[in-house]
């Protein structure tokens, strides 16, 4: 006969009540029992034999937390506790352990390796540190075989691994071009912001047009305006004074601009 009483979410034994945790599934008594509050399968267990030695834990040996008597009990190290579930929970708890893996150690480590104390720290940790290079490689970019400390390694450099992300598009991002509107892909590590040579060739002329007093003083004392587009050079028609010739270079480059 069952010596615990289970309904409606609770158990009971001895006169104590437990209530089930819905995210745990353990059940956790409703009030302290000697110093603290406690778990029903520790209390069925000390009740049984006694305080738990430290360092070990109770295990249920068919993994039911509904089953908390004493013959599905037993006690084990930490290491043998979390070797028994590994067999037998392998499939069930991949799907969790890659969700905490995601969602909350991957964030928290880039973010600690990313702060002051964490590059301190990882800088100090590697101090002076040399590891044998037992391993021979071959770099999949080049192609060169070199040493490596680490049987991980797959690049002779890191100039090497740049090249292979580039080559690969793993950093590639979509940007909008600041001149015709125009999406395209790039690296997120470059500072590109035009989508073609036409638009890089735009970009620097709309530059000069507002940086650049782009007028050339001739020998004769009279003035020509001046500026390139696409490799080609363009000029004015000569004038006496400067401003006109200055006026006329930007009218000509906003007739190019709007031909290109």
């Amino acid at each position: 006969m069952s010596e615990v009483k289970y309904k409606d979410g609770y158990a009971y034994i001895d006169g104590y009540k437990f209530r089930k945790d819905d995210k745990s599934g353990y059940y956790l008594s409703t009030k302290k029992i000697g110093v603290s509050r406690k778990r029903l399968h520790i209390y069925v267990w000390e009740k049984h034999h006694g305080s738990i030695p430290k360092g070990m834990e109770i295990n249920h040996i068919d993994e039911n937390k509904d089953n908390n008597e004493i013959s599905n009990l037993e006690c084990l190290t930490r290491s043998q506790h979390l070797a028994y579930h590994k067999k037998h929970d392998y499939e069930r708890m991949v799907p969790k352990w890659k969700k905490n893996l995601e969602n909350f150690a991957r964030p928290k480590a880039a973010a600690w390796h990313k702060s002051k104390e964490g590059r301190a720290s990882v800088s100090q940790s590697h101090t002076g540190l040399k590891y044998r290079k037992q391993y021979i490689k071959r770099c999949i970019n080049c192609g060169k075989v070199y040493r490596a400390a680490f049987n991980r390694s797959k690049f002779c450099s890191t100039t090497c691994q740049a090249a292979y992300r580039r080559k690969q598009g793993k950093d590639n991002i979509q940007r909008t071009c600041s001149i015709c509107g125009k999406t395209f892909w790039t690296n997120k590590y470059s500072k590109k912001v035009v989508c073609s040579k036409k638009c890089r060739s735009k970009k620097i002329l709309l530059n000069n047009k507002v940086n650049a007093r782009g007028t050339t003083k001739l020998k004769t004392g009279k003035f020509i305006g001046q500026f390139g587009f696409m490799g080609k050079k363009y000029h004015t028609t000569v004038f006496d004074n400067e401003e006109d010739a200055y006026k006329t270079r930007n009218k000509l480059i906003d007739k190019i601009l709007s031909e290109a």
